[in-house]
């Protein structure tokens, strides 16, 4: 079983002093199945005057401060140990089409299991649009579910473009359908919404993909991000993680940080500060199997 080191900061400068700061972080990759979290470290600059730990609805691991010291800068280092096995996937069923599963999580929700119906509807992030229609319109609906995760995964690699300046949080998905550009977090939010308009069960994944450097080059630090893909729930067997922004289901390198059904439920950081005038935010992020020595 693979085990990865993570090194992820965050650098919140300021304009003018901050007076204090409230601040929510989801940064602890989630112990499951394939995945355990050997090792977690938060360094806070300053530290703050109080922090808490708890497990929020969706089952990641929440960290709650309060810094009350006077700042121009504002640090979180994230240091974790992960280790992660190659996702088992659940054999072909043919019976099982994509247009069926509807019907099929409908029975397993009468049956007790309520936390399904969150997934199938709008939420904050994932509004239910017409539009999303010319994307899941070119995909047989009678294809087996896996079959058809997999096709309607191609259809965002041949219609959308890779762009991290195209959009921000708070563009809209009918805005990003129509400029076909965009990020990770934009691409699983319009794969959940296309999900969703079908009666399947979507949530939205957030965490690290190890990249691997050019043949000859060094890894670069820094160079990896947070990335988003998504779950599809496959009644009878559980939930499939896919990620539409490289083709292909989430393997032993898609690390899992949080999951819940779209970007605002997972933030890895979130807050507010007193005072602080204009605020510049820098991120980086380095994903390195263990056993290599970091530069």
């Amino acid at each position: 079983m693979p085990v990865y080191r993570i090194r992820h900061s965050t650098l919140y400068r300021h304009g003018t002093a901050a007076a204090m700061a409230w601040q929510s972080l989801r940064l602890q990759p989630r112990r499951e199945a394939n995945q355990e979290c050997l090792e977690f470290e938060l360094e806070l600059n300053p530290r703050p005057a109080d922090l808490s730990v708890r497990t929020d609805y969706f089952g990641n691991t929440q960290h709650v401060f309060t810094v009350r010291a006077v700042h121009r800068e504002f640090s979180i280092q994230a240091h974790s140990l992960v280790r992660r096995d190659e996702p088992a996937r659940p054999a072909p069923d043919a019976a099982l089409t994509a247009a069926a599963t509807s019907d099929a999580i409908d029975r397993e929700v009468l049956q007790g299991d309520f936390a399904l119906e969150q997934y199938r509807h709008p939420s904050p992030l994932v509004p239910s649009f017409p539009a999303v229609g010319s994307l899941t319109g070119v995909v047989d609906p009678a294809l087996p579910l896996l079959e058809w995760m997999d096709a309607f995964g191609a259809v965002f690699s041949r219609t959308f473009r890779f762009d991290s300046t195209a959009t921000l949080v708070s563009t809209p998905l009918e805005e990003v359908l129509r400029l076909r550009r965009g990020v990770c977090q934009d691409f699983a939010h319009l794969y959940i919404a296309g999900a969703r308009s079908l009666g399947l069960a979507a949530a939205y994944v957030s965490g690290y993909l190890l990249t691997q450097p050019p043949p000859g080059r060094p890894r670069f630090v820094g160079a990896d991000a947070m990335h988003a893909w998504v779950s599809i729930h496959v009644p009878g067997a559980g939930w499939v993680d896919y990620d539409p922004t490289n083709r292909c289901f989430a393997g032993s390198g898609h690390l899992v940080v949080a999951r819940g059904r779209d970007y605002s439920d997972v933030s890895p950081t979130r807050g507010v500060f007193n005072g602080g005038g204009a605020q510049t935010l820098y991120l980086g992020v380095t994903v390195e199997p263990e056993d290599v020595a970091a530069p």
